[in-house]
């Protein structure tokens, strides 16, 4: 069921996926009024920069905004104002405000919530603006995850001139089991020639508050009885589907993650609402072709959507891509890395900072990583892009 030209769109989640669907939907010509339900009091952000530049404190959040106030999207904020329940009949929200918004779509885009074992989190702006505050300058500071989010936020902390920094990344080398080895290998030499240790393959258990080091703040005790002293301590074992409001709803969650499941348009089944980023678990993404929660699948979803609601043909996804900054350095990966047998590497040093990779299936290239190798990783992508069927007069 298409949503009708001048029918009224809700969109809950006021973040990227909220803002991007947003916007499609707007650019392939929709002219109906489009509401937009954030919890957050902000005007919608991008969140990657909050482990980099917004935590470095050379960019602040007004930078990060992502309306454009030259063009500014056509549509109606509600701020502060989070949304408790779904209605399928009469279509619509209620909110923590007792307000009940009538619409004749709804797309689900609530996004995420960190995971937090102890200490800070970095997922939203208030918590990225609370370790900016925190006094990093020769402190002792303990990363717990192992994942390019916990890597960016080791290296802006040796930025910021931590006395120390310390990735528990619950695996032998940070990466390992989702970027292969040679990639690992090269993470960890990357950031031990900046100073960061690496604990190895232990696992962060717990962090308490009473050490028996009287000169840290905390200690992080770890799976093989190590505990590791810290004056600061940063979470970013990943993230949960802020789905926790739909577990009355009539929509069909996974039993693992709790993401709302839809095909891969977005639609969710119940007629009317649709869903995507972080959120959502679309039919790709539970056969691990696509991954989740990267900000360049969640753009492309967004416009996928976008079309399919309008009761247009949606552009084809392309091959997933993602990127890091950590140090100096730039990572960009592309393809279906996850289902790859075998990883070859094609040029470059672990030492020098400028490997790339192949990864194969089946002796067949689907996927590709460089480090600081912007021109063969463009080129790959360019040579995979999908184009649209063109239709017969």
């Amino acid at each position: 069921m298409s949503l009708a030209e001048e029918g009224h769109l809700l969109i809950i989640g006021a973040g990227l996926a909220g803002y991007h669907t947003a916007r499609q939907v707007r650019a392939q010509g929709h002219a109906g009024p489009i509401t937009i339900l954030g919890a957050e009091a902000h005007p919608a952000y991008d969140r990657p920069a909050l482990s980099k530049a917004f935590l470095c404190g050379t960019t602040d959040l007004c930078d990060l905004y992502l309306d454009d106030p030259s063009d500014p999207l056509d549509a109606r904020w509600v701020r502060s104002d989070a949304v408790t329940a779904l209605s399928t009949e009469p279509l619509g929200v209620q909110t923590a405000s007792g307000t009940f918004y009538l619409g004749d779509a709804v797309v689900i885009a609530t996004g995420a919530e960190a995971r937090r074992l102890s200490g800070h989190a970095i997922r939203s702006v208030e918590d990225a603006a609370a370790l900016r505050a925190a006094p990093l300058a020769g402190a002792r500071v303990a990363v717990i995850g192992g994942g390019f989010l916990a890597l960016e936020t080791a290296a802006t902390c040796t930025t910021r001139g931590a006395g120390s920094v310390t990735v528990i990344a619950g695996e032998d080398l940070p990466g390992l089991r989702r970027l292969g080895r040679p990639v690992a290998r090269a993470l960890h030499s990357l950031h031990e020639q900046h100073g960061v240790r690496f604990t190895g393959a232990a696992r962060a258990l717990g962090v308490t508050r009473a050490p028996p080091d009287p000169q840290a703040d905390q200690v992080v005790t770890l799976s093989d009885g190590r505990g590791i002293p810290a004056d600061v301590v940063i979470s970013a074992i990943g993230a949960s589907p802020a789905t926790e409001w739909l577990s009355r709803s009539a929509l069909a969650l996974d039993p693992g993650t709790q993401a709302v499941l839809a095909d891969d348009t977005g639609f969710t089944g119940i007629p009317g609402v649709w869903t995507a980023g972080d959120c959502a678990l679309w039919s790709a993404q539970r056969t691990g072709l696509r991954p989740v929660g990267h900000w360049q699948e969640t753009v492309d979803q967004a416009q996928a959507l976008a079309a399919a609601l309008l009761g247009g043909s949606p552009s084809p996804m392309q091959e997933p891509y993602l990127w890091s900054d950590q140090h100096h350095v730039t990572i960009q990966a592309a393809g279906m890395l996850a289902l790859a047998d075998e990883v070859q590497v094609l040029a470059g040093s672990i030492e020098g900072n400028d490997l790339l990779v192949s990864y194969l299936r089946g002796g067949t290239e689907i996927g590709i990583l460089g480090m600081n190798r912007l021109r063969e990783v463009v080129r790959w992508r360019k040579s995979r892009r999908i184009r649209p069927a063109v239709l017969a007069a």
